[in-house]
């Protein structure tokens, strides 16, 4: 599930994630990719990803949570016009082997949601 408040998500891709829910290997690295439409001009983007479980919001550390810098997008973006965003993430050893939703959320300068997915997830 995906959507955006100042904007149009156009596709996500989670690899590796062939079907759900996604298998994540601990020791291994996930990358999303998001392209969208920018509905308004944006000059910052802000990336976080947080896996609920039980509905509780845990935070996975993102080596990059400037969305700006080295991850395909270039600020400012000017409304109207198609981006794509990446990142990649590490499932490290110490997470524990638990079915739960991974929640990747691109927010602007205002706080606004530039892309939001959930991807139902099982850490082995």
């Amino acid at each position: 599930m995906a959507w955006s408040a100042v904007g149009k998500i156009k596709s996500v891709d989670v690899d590796p994630c062939p079907q759900e829910p996604c298998v994540l290997k601990k020791g291994t690295n996930v990358t999303v990719h998001i392209d969208f439409t920018a509905g308004e001009n944006i000059t910052a983007v802000k990336a976080s990803v947080h896996g609920i479980i039980a509905e509780v919001p845990i935070p996975f550390p993102l080596k990059n949570p400037d969305g700006c810098k080295d991850s395909g997008l270039k600020c400012p973006l000017e409304a109207g016009k198609e981006f794509v965003y990446f990142s990649t993430i590490q499932v490290l050893q110490s997470y524990p082997a638990i079915k739960l939703v991974i929640k990747w959320e691109l927010v602007d300068q205002n706080g606004k949601d530039i892309a939001c997915l959930e991807v139902p997830a099982q850490i082995q």
